[in-house]
């Protein structure tokens, strides 16, 4: 098990092992307003029953909650199986129907063409550089129907996390803000021409 998923374990996620009650976690606002309304999203997709959504660090489920009360077919990879079993407890304790397993950014353990929105929400940059970001990009190619849309969102400039982070080099940073991610190293993108 690697550093950085080592870190995202159930102590660190403050989850009792007998997960006796359930807290509610909202689903993305951003991702609310760009996939969901014509006020936000010049063209949002259409969600229907043929909708098949990935979400890739899925934990809660929140954010496949939407789609799933339109009929999607819901999706999702944690990066090991303590945290699929969570993922799958708070599905059943939403009545979620989701098929939710082991995978990362790299290996998201699904056939090409797989799906019609992959969600990457705070985790692309659980990278370590440049190439990193790169390989993830590709992978999420991947999966992504050739119609289909990707919904990214990580740090920016400003984030608290970058903030005071030490800059090594293109795209790699170390975590210096006080939580459990502390020495790490991520990879973020630098300016937007790097989205292209």
């Amino acid at each position: 098990m690697s550093e950085k998923s080592a870190a995202w374990n159930t102590k660190n996620l403050g989850i009792p092992d007998e997960f006796s009650k359930f807290v509610r976690h909202h689903p993305s606002e951003l991702m609310l307003r760009s996939l969901f309304s014509a006020t936000y999203s010049e063209n949002p997709p259409q969600i229907t029953s043929a909708t098949r959504v990935l979400d890739i660090g899925v934990m809660y489920v929140n954010n496949l909650v939407p789609f799933h009360d339109r009929g999607a077919r819901c999706f999702g990879v944690e990066i090991n199986e303590d945290m699929v079993g969570i993922a799958n407890r708070c599905a059943a304790q939403q009545g979620i129907d989701a098929d939710i397993r082991v995978g990362s950014n790299r290996n998201l353990g699904h056939g090409d063409k797989s799906f019609d929105i992959v969600l990457s929400i705070n985790v692309i940059h659980y990278e370590n550089d440049q190439a990193g970001l790169r390989a993830v990009i590709e992978e999420y190619h991947r999966v992504l129907d050739d119609e289909g849309r990707l919904f990214v969102v990580s740090a920016g400039p400003e984030h608290y996390i970058r903030v005071d982070a030490k800059h090594l080099g293109p795209n790699r940073f170390e975590i210096t803000a006080d939580d459990f991610r502390r020495g790490q190293v991520m990879a973020y993108f630098e300016n937007e021409a790097q989205l292209g």
